[in-house]
């Protein structure tokens, strides 16, 4: 019977428990963003990277800023990424802006793409745009990418939360256009898995949250949908081992982001929502990124059913809560504005079928999608190089 309980939840978790990998949000329709009046994003400091992982050969240059924005909770706070320019020079209007959003990389500022190098664990996840990201480049875009709040910057970050995720992406983008007159006011946004979630939240936000900027077009590749309700589904699992490891990080991502934003759910966690063992492990997500998370002797090496404590009820129904709430299929958009959704047909991290459903549910909603299947898994969504080619293209097009 412990053999085939094993198999059973290895098999149900692998086509399921990717999908917690990057959903974040914030309520349905959300209202615009209240920030403090001195908050207006701009760039603090700046220094030339040339490490090849992060300076792609399609830039003419790379640049890790720190920029001034505003946290979860209302807060000044600083975010950090990188600005590539193009080698073409700008035209009359100004380079057009892209914004690529990463993909799951963990919570640590150890696991910030402007810092990656060789040998780095995370190296896969932190670079799964570069080809969309190098087309762009080369069609004469200048491009942001935010390495989000929390991850090189100050505080917690707040995982697969939306406000946070769009805070992050649009104001880098304020922020680079305003510190650079070549940038002009033509912006699409683009992101992979998580970074699919952060481009979607941000194309929903208000016109005036982008502060002059012209949103064009938005590109999701592999967005997760329905987290709460698959997270729920494997709660009781009570055994731990290969797969189950994935989702457990993931779990503990999920957590973390929660409490990130919502102190009570921070202090319902770790005053009797987690169990003591679940606890202890805590303060390893601000000390590894998601593969060390996934490890058997960091959360990867308990059960599901092992997460939580006495009070683990509510916190699970509290999560729950968080999650719906946060689903990206809440999102509506300004009319007429074009959503590019991409799906890998043998993805268990974000199911076809459910990216499916999700696009049927913008169209319905009066959305205007196009929608690309590929014969592909969850990294290939992003890498695979005739996908990464017309996802590009596409953008490219909306300006």
């Amino acid at each position: 019977m412990r053999t085939s309980a094993r198999h059973r939840a290895k098999i149900f978790c692998a086509l399921i428990a990717g999908a917690l990998m990057t959903i974040g949000g914030t309520a349905p329709a959300p209202p615009a963003f209240s920030a403090p009046a001195d908050s207006v994003p701009h760039i603090v400091s700046s220094e030339t990277v040339h490490t090849s992982v992060v300076a792609l050969d399609a830039a003419s240059s790379t640049t890790r800023i720190r920029y001034r924005s505003t946290s979860v909770r209302g807060t000044p706070t600083e975010m950090t990424g990188t600005v590539l320019l193009p080698r073409s020079a700008p035209p009359r209007d100004g380079w057009p802006l892209a914004v690529w959003n990463h993909m799951t990389v963990g919570a640590a500022d150890s696991c910030a793409p402007s810092g990656g190098h060789a040998g780095h664990p995370e190296l896969p996840r932190m670079t799964s745009g570069d080809l969309i990201v190098s087309h762009l480049l080369d069609a004469g875009f200048a491009v942001v990418r935010p390495d989000f709040e929390g991850i090189g910057g100050p505080g917690p970050h707040p995982y697969l939360i939306g406000d946070s995720l769009a805070r992050s992406t649009i104001d880098m983008a304020v922020a680079a256009s305003r510190e650079d007159s070549r940038i002009g006011r033509d912006v699409v946004v683009a992101g992979h898995s998580e970074g699919a979630v952060a481009a979607l939240f941000a194309a929903s936000r208000p016109e005036s949250e982008w502060r002059g900027l012209q949103l064009r077009g938005v590109a999701a590749l592999a967005p997760p949908t329905q987290v709460a309700r698959m997270l729920d589904a494997v709660s009781a699992v009570p055994v731990a081992g290969p797969a189950i490891n994935e989702l457990m990080g993931l779990a503990a991502l999920i957590g973390y982001g929660a409490a990130a934003a919502d102190p009570d759910f921070g202090q319902l966690m770790l005053n009797g929502g987690l169990s003591p063992a679940a606890r202890r492990l805590v303060p390893q997500v601000e000390q590894r990124c998601y593969v060390g998370l996934t490890g058997f002797d960091s959360f990867g090496g308990l059960a599901p059913a092992q997460l939580l404590g006495p009070r683990g009820s509510q916190l699970k129904t509290d999560l729950m809560s968080i999650l719906d709430r946060n689903d990206v299929a809440h999102l509506r958009f300004s009319p007429g504005l074009p959503v590019r959704v991409e799906a890998g047909t043998t993805d268990t991290v974000s199911p076809q079928p459910l990216v499916s459903e999700l696009v049927q549910t913008y169209r319905r909603a009066g959305v205007r999608v196009t929608y690309n299947e590929r014969l592909i898994g969850h990294a290939g969504v992003a890498t695979e190089p005739g996908g990464a080619e017309g996802v590009a293209r596409w953008l490219i097009r909306q300006v």
